[in-house]
């Protein structure tokens, strides 16, 4: 009976905003609008990223370092290279989405594979 009464008040002690990560877990694909900031590490200016949903295909480029994209909680997004960037590769990780969101693109690793195929 004791752990009764201590479980109890740590169950109620446990309520968490609607943005926190209850509401993440139990969400069943909400439409959203996306806010994404870009932190840039590469040498390749922000304009030639874009963020897109894996789901969809949906796409948003950066503008002055944050792009709007319509999608859903929980969604995978990705932070990729446009279209218009030619001969280089950039691979981001899939990400859960949500209406506040950061990804960072870091060029300062190599993939020595891709090298060793040509």
């Amino acid at each position: 009976m004791r752990y009764m009464f201590i479980l109890f008040p740590i169950l109620f002690a446990t309520t968490v905003a609607s943005e926190g990560m209850f509401s993440w877990l139990f969400s069943s694909g909400e439409e959203i609008t996306a806010s994404v900031k870009l932190v840039n590490k590469c040498q390749l200016d922000s304009k030639y990223f874009i963020v897109r949903d894996l789901e969809s295909g949906k796409s948003a480029p950066f503008i002055n370092g944050l792009a709007k994209l319509a999608t859903k909680t929980k969604s995978s997004v990705q932070l990729q290279l446009s279209q218009s960037v030619k001969n280089v590769t950039f691979a981001g990780n899939a990400v859960a989405a949500k209406k506040k969101m950061k990804l960072v693109a870091d060029c300062s690793k190599r993939n020595l594979n891709d090298i060793s195929k040509n």
